[in-house]
């Protein structure tokens, strides 16, 4: 809607209007009156008019992704994503993606549930809060035991496993209670241990488009970061180069991050369970992620953390479409709903059962 454009957006677009209406009357002004006295430049005032359509027909395609359209991609690069996150992005009173309000204190007779991870726990891409895997597993043990339970998201996009774990620490530390935490590693969790992510992060800012057209618009903004996607390979391939980190030693500073999160979570009676989520724009015969799932599911057979990998779920439903779109490699309302059926069955199918 148009309240949500900038005052600079709307004071160029209004320019550019009436200098457009303006000019479009002098044309036909121009035209009729070469029409009598001048009929070898009338040429040129048609001229001018085809021009004059064609600009005002891209005018109208800016004006429509500018007004109307919103659709989010990997990296939130482009403006129209932007928009998206400012017209389906909510937050709390703590500052998190979820309907319900973050309460201090939790009734004796319940158990505050945290789903925490990254962008796939906030559901990037995913409009409606509702749809997303916290909120599907929230709704179903309202159901089947009513007022037990107090579920809440705590996921933010973009942070990794060392975010995560400051997250829960702050929490408890400000005398919120957590009963049950449910980790869903995204595989790019490991990213703050890998050198080369914040040389990918300067190479990606180094094609932010410098020219206004690129930089100020939403239909032209988009047409640049889709060919920037198409070409380079730091934002065709999503993390897909960080399957290497997970054999050498930024899968040991990760590991050091894990045992953190597991004993503050033990001092403070805090049942961790973790879930590790695909990367699903590769997910297939040649996934390059093999060995950093066994990485995860090894570390928490070690350690006794009960853990869902959900590779073997969701690698059956691949052909169905399972990421937000061709430009989002996040996970759909379908990957959300299949990943909250396994969780319910698979990791938290005691939370589902009266105990005596």
């Amino acid at each position: 809607m148009p309240f949500d454009l900038s005052f600079e957006y709307l004071a160029g677009m209004t320019a550019w209007l009436v200098a457009g209406a303006v000019t479009f009357v002098q044309l036909l002004q121009r035209r009729r009156r070469w029409m009598r006295h001048r009929p070898n430049r009338v040429k040129w005032a048609n001229a001018g008019l085809s021009l004059w359509m064609f600009l005002a027909s891209l005018t109208i395609i800016e004006l429509y992704f500018a007004i109307w359209y919103d659709q989010s991609d990997s990296f939130n690069m482009s403006n129209v994503s932007k928009h998206w996150f400012d017209r389906h992005v909510q937050k709390n009173n703590e500052g998190f993606r979820d309907v319900r309000p973050f309460l201090k204190t939790v009734p004796e007779a319940m158990q505050r549930v945290c789903f925490v991870g990254d962008s796939f726990t906030f559901g990037h891409g995913i409009k409606q809060v509702a749809d997303r895997f916290s909120d599907r597993i929230a709704e179903h043990l309202e159901t089947a035991r009513p007022g037990k339970f107090l579920v809440s998201n705590i996921g933010e996009a973009g942070i990794d496993v060392r975010q995560v774990t400051n997250i829960v620490e702050t929490i408890v530390k400000h005398d919120r209670r957590i009963d049950i935490l449910v980790y869903t590693i995204c595989l790019n969790d490991i990213d703050g241990y890998e050198p080369g992510s914040s040389q990918q992060q300067q190479r990606l800012s180094l094609h932010s488009p410098q020219f206004f057209l690129f930089r100020s618009t939403y239909f032209f903004n988009m047409f640049y970061f889709r060919v920037q996607q198409a070409r380079l390979p730091d934002v065709r391939n999503y993390y897909s180069d960080l399957a290497e980190s997970y054999q050498g030693t930024p899968w040991n500073g990760m590991r050091r991050k894990l045992d953190e999160l597991r004993e503050f979570c033990q001092d403070h009676d805090i049942d961790l369970r973790i879930v590790i989520f695909p990367f699903l724009h590769n997910l297939g015969p040649d996934y390059p992620f093999d060995v950093a799932h066994d990485r995860i599911l090894g570390y928490c057979r070690e350690t006794a953390l009960p853990c869902l990998d959900l590779k073997p779920v969701l690698l059956p439903h691949v052909g169905e479409g399972l990421t937000v779109n061709r430009f989002d490699a996040h996970p759909n309302e379908r990957a959300h709903a299949l990943a909250a059926e396994a969780m319910e069955l698979g990791l938290l199918q005691d939370l589902f059962v009266e105990t005596p």
